[in-house]
């Protein structure tokens, strides 16, 4: 990487953690804000959908978590 020493800077090793954990926690937050914004506009089976429901007994056992 090319680069001038004006263009670089050097941060604590301690701020950058800081920021990353910041930056961890606000993707987390809006991709928080996006499935709720997802499963809020979703209205559920209409008319003539096939879909099915599994308890969490029946999930487990198809994916040969309990027997």
């Amino acid at each position: 990487m090319t680069s001038e020493a004006i263009e670089m800077i050097t941060v604590p090793r301690a701020e950058f953690d800081a920021m990353q954990a910041e930056l961890k926690r606000l993707r987390r937050e809006a991709a928080r804000d996006v499935a709720l914004t997802t499963m809020r506009a979703d209205r559920g089976p209409g008319a003539g959908d096939e879909a099915r429901m599994f308890t969490r007994e029946q999930l487990a056992e198809a994916w040969g978590i309990r027997a």
